[in-house]
């Protein structure tokens, strides 16, 4: 598709926007969801396979993707990259955590275990997503994104990363797919970044942690006034996974079956 064509999103909406949240919170499950399904809306919720409060859970996470959410992968213990955040490492990263520390046959490991524990536990979704932990892409002291790459693509055919912007469709990479990460977020931050869709056609994904809760919050009230504005304006809002694959699709680039 040539950059001035303009992009066809379902119904004719004039962009798409991606509602995902992080880590597996409770809140999550009390907050999130029932807001969503409120106002006839689904989301993706990645959730690190290995966290008990993941599997505390588990039957009432099984139950949101019977309901039509996206449950994807966030690893299993979260690794991160601990020189993304030197000289400062924050007490939940150990070392046995740094993504510098693994192997391609460590983190084949990682991704794998997380999406058979999905499979297994929540239910198998051909078009399930991954969402690197922090946003960090590559192994090794040498930074080795092949490896990690090669990891998601045995699992799944596409995945979130942070980036700060909107998506366009004509040309985003699957493996890339850039999102908003936020902290006690305005709400005109959260429709400002929506907008950028609507301006150009492209897709917008928002990266929650908690919703009225106790990491990188974002007040309920917010994440309410946020939902009925989707509702209001021109915008597709679906599951990233969903989003990824009808782009996949209008692009000609092999996709799993749904």
């Amino acid at each position: 598709m040539q950059k001035e064509e303009k992009w066809q999103w379902p119904g004719g909406q004039r962009g798409a926007v991606s509602l995902t949240y992080d880590d597996g919170h409770f809140d999550n499950l009390d907050h999130a969801a029932p807001d969503l399904e409120e106002r006839g809306l689904k989301g993706t919720f990645y959730l690190p396979t290995g966290n008990p409060r993941v599997h505390e859970r588990a039957d009432e996470w099984r139950a949101t993707f019977h309901r039509g959410h996206e449950i994807g992968n966030h690893s299993v213990v979260h690794p991160a990259r601990a020189d993304d955040y030197a000289p400062n490492i924050p007490d939940w990263l150990p070392p046995e955590k740094w993504l510098e520390r693994y192997s391609p046959e460590e983190i084949m490991r990682e991704v794998g275990e997380a999406a058979e524990w999905l499979d297994a536990s929540i239910g198998a979704d051909p078009l399930r997503t991954y969402a690197y932990p922090c946003c960090a892409t590559a192994i090794g002291e040498i930074r080795d994104e092949a490896s990690y790459d090669a990891a998601i693509r045995k699992h799944h055919f596409a995945a979130r990363i942070g980036g700060g912007r909107s998506n366009d469709p004509t040309d985003v990479d699957m493996l890339r797919i850039r999102s908003y990460g936020f902290t006690e977020p305005s709400l005109d931050d959260l429709t400002g970044y929506c907008r950028e869709a609507l301006e150009g056609g492209g897709w917008t994904v928002l990266m929650f942690h908690s919703v009225e809760g106790r990491s990188h919050n974002t007040p309920r009230e917010v994440h309410q006034r946020l939902l009925d504005h989707l509702l209001e304006e021109d915008y597709w809002v679906a599951p990233l996974n969903r989003v990824a694959a009808e782009i996949c699709r209008q692009r000609g680039i092999d996709y799993p079956s749904s």
